[in-house]
């Protein structure tokens, strides 16, 4: 049987092969890479994390998994095919052709679900939306992308035109890669929920008048495109026609732990240097200006929540606040929760990394739908389902803007107005305060604080010529219970 299915994997890929032989050179991404088989590994609890590394060294697709079982997809051509069996992966399953579509001028050439959006559907839907809700909408064009497309991102909030700054924010956003088609349906339903809701549901009418809500439903605009026209199972951007995985492109740890590739034919390539891509660049604008307390990055598959950091070993700062929330988002979706490397594998230069060492963002992926649903399942039967089982995972979120934020600002502080301000955070251990955290103050002073119940003591500092000192404004605060709390340092 091995010996057959292998024959017959190669003499797809030889066919696709030898038609590749007649395109030109400017048909820069070869036909036969497009076109793969898709596999399952079973692994097992002992060796699943060794085996995910080794793939990745191999630097082999890894389309999902199902983390209880032990099960990862792979999207192999016949030569990676090969060397699994050398290497003695177990593979069962049938085997999935992933044919290149062939009608150049159908849009449904790509056998993705018409019902998904492509990103003129989401620019007209945002539009419609910012039409309908004029008093707590405000339709922004964060970007552009490598083609010059529009990337949008819609602010919900009852005084949208304003930068309330006693406000706190949160982001959500949706398909750093392009083939993840159901990541923008939930965009589309947060956006739905918080404007038709509002004015009708207490709660979500207090999420929006209290916070600033920042909904991205489609970062990957050029990728996504090629999904419906060329490759459904397209995953980067598309720069000079290889792509650049966006969510391996941003500045921290970037390309340092075997968490990417410098290969501009893999599908987890880094990119020509750090933050080199204006997708990327969009992100980390926007983050810049309007500093989330919280984060959402929707991905899929595998139903997962994963926090930073994503190299191996590595954790985030302040994990004591990160990793207890991630593990209740789990609780509430099913999902398996972790960081990348305990549950998946390492990866340097992701957004979520760079979003928390930067700027202290509270950042999640939320990797929706289950290994038997996939990347693409259809859409009247999984919409609907999907969406409704992510909800709880994004209000959780927004209560916890509502009931767990210490909103703060540094007066009258020098370093402060030149951006390079913080707030050190020391909590009060066995009667004495220690380094707990710290917080990169905005351009004025503000910062959004959150901490789990104890006594802590605040104070500024700055960075200068490489010196860090600290200032004379202090205060002691103790966090006890669900309140949204107030605090200045003058």
């Amino acid at each position: 049987m091995k010996l057959l299915l292998s024959a017959w994997i190669l003499s797809v890929i030889t066919f696709t092969s030898l038609s590749a032989l007649a395109h030109t050179q400017a048909d820069f991404y070869p036909e036969f890479l497009t076109e793969k088989i898709k596999v399952t590994i079973k692994s097992s609890p002992t060796a699943y994390r060794s085996q995910m590394a080794l793939l990745k060294r191999m630097d082999i697709d890894i389309a999902g998994i199902d983390f209880k079982r032990k099960l990862i997809d792979v999207y192999v051509n016949s030569e990676e095919y090969e060397k699994l069996q050398e290497r003695r992966f177990v593979m069962f399953g049938q085997v999935q052709t992933l044919s290149t579509p062939k009608s150049p001028n159908d849009p449904r050439r790509s056998g993705v679900d018409p019902l998904y959006k492509n990103p003129e559907q989401i620019e007209q839907i945002l539009k419609r939306v910012n039409r309908a809700f004029p008093n707590i909408t405000k339709l922004i064009k964060a970007g552009d992308s490598f083609e010059g497309k529009p990337i949008w991102v819609l602010k919900i909030s009852d005084n949208p035109e304003r930068n309330e700054a006693d406000e706190p924010a949160i982001l959500f956003n949706s398909m750093h890669h392009a083939r993840e088609v159901m990541t923008p349906e939930v965009a589309l339903d947060i956006i739905e929920q918080l404007t038709s809701g509002y004015g009708k549901n207490e709660k979500i009418t207090s999420w929006v008048n209290d916070n600033q809500i920042w909904v991205m439903p489609m970062l990957n605009v050029d990728g996504n495109n090629k999904v419906w026209t060329e490759n459904p199972m397209w995953r980067k951007n598309t720069r000079d026609g290889h792509g650049v995985d966006i969510n391996r492109n941003y500045p921290h740890m970037w390309g340092s732990c075997n968490g990417s590739s410098g290969s501009k034919f893999s599908d987890v390539y880094r990119g020509p240097k750090a933050a080199s891509e204006p997708e990327t660049q969009t992100i980390m604008k926007l983050v810049s200006n309007i500093r989330p307390v919280f984060d959402i990055s929707f991905h899929s598959y595998s139903e997962l929540v994963i926090y930073p950091m994503g190299c191996d070993g590595e954790r985030a700062v302040n994990a004591e606040i990160v990793e207890p929330i991630g593990k209740k988002l789990g609780e509430l979706l099913g999902y398996t929760p972790g960081t990348s490397w305990e549950i998946l594998y390492s990866v340097d230069g992701g957004d979520i990394d760079w979003m928390n060492n930067e700027y202290q963002v509270i950042p999640y992926v939320l990797e929706v739908n289950s290994r038997s649903e996939g990347f693409q399942p259809p859409y009247a039967t999984t919409r609907e389902r999907t969406v409704k089982k992510v909800r709880p995972a994004w209000q959780y979120l927004l209560e916890q803007l509502q009931t767990r934020v210490i909103v703060g600002q540094v007066r009258n502080s020098v370093g402060v107005f030149s951006g390079k301000g913080f707030i050190q955070v020391l909590k009060k251990v066995n009667g004495q305060f220690r380094y707990y955290t710290h917080y990169k103050l905005s351009a004025n002073g503000r910062f959004n604080l959150v901490l789990p119940d104890g006594e802590y003591l605040l104070r500024n500092g700055f960075h200068s010529e490489g010196v860090t000192s600290f200032g004379h404004l202090r205060k002691t605060i103790t966090v006890s219970g669900s309140q949204r709390m107030h605090v200045a340092l003058e």
